[in-house]
C-alpha cells in the first residue's frame, strides 16, 4: 500500500481491561468499525492513544495488533512522540518492520532544541527506516512551532510527506499551505478546524472525533471536497458541540468514556488523566444525538 495522506483519518483510542492491560480484543472491534464506516486510515498511539502512558512493549504490541487487524484495508499511521530521537528511531524502526504505512513524529520537546536540531531529529528519524513521515505541529504541547522557515527545510527531507498541523490561527495555515503545500500535505489536526482548512486546501486531517463518529467525518469532508458547502457548513456548525465537550482537560479521558455512549466502551484513560464529568458527557450524548440527525444528502 502507498500511503497518500488523504481523507479522515482516525486518532484511534487504545481501550484497557478493568485490568489496566491492553484490551486486544475491543481493539479489533473498533478498528473493524472504523473500517466499515469509511475511515481513511487510523493513527494509533497518538495522543488519543495515550501513547506517553503505554509502555514500550505495549507500544509495540499495539501497532503489531492494529496492523494484523487492518489487513492491508487501511492505512496504519503510528505515533511516534518520544521527546528525544533514538527512542523515536526505536519506535519507528518497529513500525516499519511491522508494516505500517507511517509514522506520526512531534519535533524534540522539553529539551528545546534549536531549528537546526528540530531538522537533525527529523533528518535522523527518516534515516532510520524507509517510512513516510508525518511530522506534527502542535506547539501547546511541545513548546516548539514548525513554522514556514523549519517546514522549508523538512520539505527537503524526502520521506516528509505532510504535516499533522494544530494551528489554531487559520491565517498562518493558509501560508503554510502556499509555502509548501505542494510538498507536504498539510492535514487537519483540531476537529473543529477540519472544514475551513479543507477549504484552504488541506486533503484531509486526523481527529479525535472521528473514534465516535466517523462516517460523519467522511461525509463532512466529502461535502466539501465535492462543494456542497452548505451542507458542510451545516455538518460543521453540528459537530462543534462534541468537539467542545470532549476535548477538554484530562484528554482522551472524557473521550474514551463517550465511546460507552455509542456501544463501545474502552475503559478509562490511565492516570493521571481523569474521566469525563457528568456535564460534560451529558453535553456529548446530546451532541451525539444531534449529529445522527445531520441529513447530507
Amino acid at each position: 500500500m502507498t500511503f497518500t495522506p488523504h481523507g479522515i483519518h482516525t486518532a484511534i483510542v487504545t481501550p484497557f481491561t478493568e485490568a489496566d492491560a491492553f484490551d486486544e480484543a475491543v481493539f479489533r472491534t473498533l478498528i473493524d468499525f472504523q473500517i466499515a464506516s469509511g475511515a481513511a486510515g487510523l493513527l494509533v498511539i497518538g495522543g488519543s492513544g495515550e501513547f506517553v502512558s503505554l509502555t514500550p512493549s505495549e507500544r509495540q504490541r499495539v501497532i503489531d495488533v492494529a496492523i494484523d487487524q487492518a489487513a492491508r484495508r487501511i492505512p496504519i499511521i503510528v505515533g511516534a512522540l518520544a521527546p528525544g530521537t533514538k527512542e523515536v528511531q526505536e519506535t519507528v524502526r518497529h513500525a516499519a518492520r511491522a508494516g505500517a504505512d507511517a509514522v506520526l513524529v512531534l519535533p524534540p520537546y522539553y529539551i528545546k532544541a534549536s531549528a537546526d536540531g528540530v531538522h537533525e531529529h527529523f533528518a535522523r528519524v527518516a534515516d532510520a527506516a524507509s517510512i513516510p513521515i508525518i511530522a506534527y505541529n502542535n506547539t501547546s504541547r511541545t513548546g516548539i512551532t514548525l513554522d514556514i522557515p523549519v517546514l522549508e527545510k523538512l520539505a527537503g527531507i524526502p520521506a516528509v510527506v505532510a504535516l499533522k498541523e494544530c494551528e489554531r490561527d487559520l491565517a498562518i495555515v493558509a501560508a503554510k499551505i502556499r509555502a509548501v503545500g505542494e510538498r507536504i500535505a498539510i492535514l487537519s489536526g483540531d476537529d473543529d478546524l477540519g472544514f475551513p482548512t479543507f477549504l484552504l486546501g488541506s486533503p484531509g486531517g486526523i481527529f479525535m472525533t472521528a473514534n465516535l463518529v466517523p462516517a460523519f467525518h467522511r461525509k463532512l469532508f466529502e461535502a466539501t471536497v465535492n462543494g456542497d458547502l452548505a451542507i458542510a457548513r451545516r455538518a460543521h456548525d453540528a459537530l462543534l458541540p462534541l468537539v467542545e465537550a470532549l476535548y477538554t482537560a484530562n484528554h482522551p479521558g472524557p473521550l474514551k468514556d463517550a465511546m460507552g455512549l455509542i456501544g463501545y466502551p474502552v475503559g478509562t484513560a490511565r492516570a493521571p488523566l481523569q474521566r469525563a464529568s457528568a456535564d460534560n458527557l451529558k453535553r456529548a450524548a446530546i451532541a451525539l444525538k444531534a449529529l445522527a440527525a445531520v441529513e447530507f444528502d
